[in-house]
């Protein structure tokens, strides 16, 4: 398993996805997302772009690791995002 790292993030205005790149240590990157009412339902918190963003800082780890699982499945969409949904996060 690899040992990721958040290299960068931005957001994707139009779908409201807070995306981010993952690098792993041979210098592997991985484009994820997950969704502004996912991370702001799963963490219980308003539905903004700052709460998403605070969310992510104070959760990074346990983001990463559920980006790490839909990697290992392989569970990417039609462009290689792996996006984390509130599906996902049942």
């Amino acid at each position: 398993m690899a040992n990721w790292s958040v290299a960068k993030t931005w957001w994707d205005f139009s779908r409201e996805i807070l995306k981010f790149r993952l690098v792993d240590e041979d210098g592997e990157k991985i484009l994820c997302g997950i969704t502004q009412v996912a991370i702001n339902d799963y963490f219980g918190t308003e539905d903004t772009q700052e709460a998403a963003e605070e969310n992510f800082e104070n959760n990074e780890d346990e983001i990463i690791a559920i980006a790490s699982s839909l990697i290992q499945q392989g569970a990417s969409d039609e462009d290689g995002l792996y996006l984390i949904t509130s599906d996902i996060l049942g």
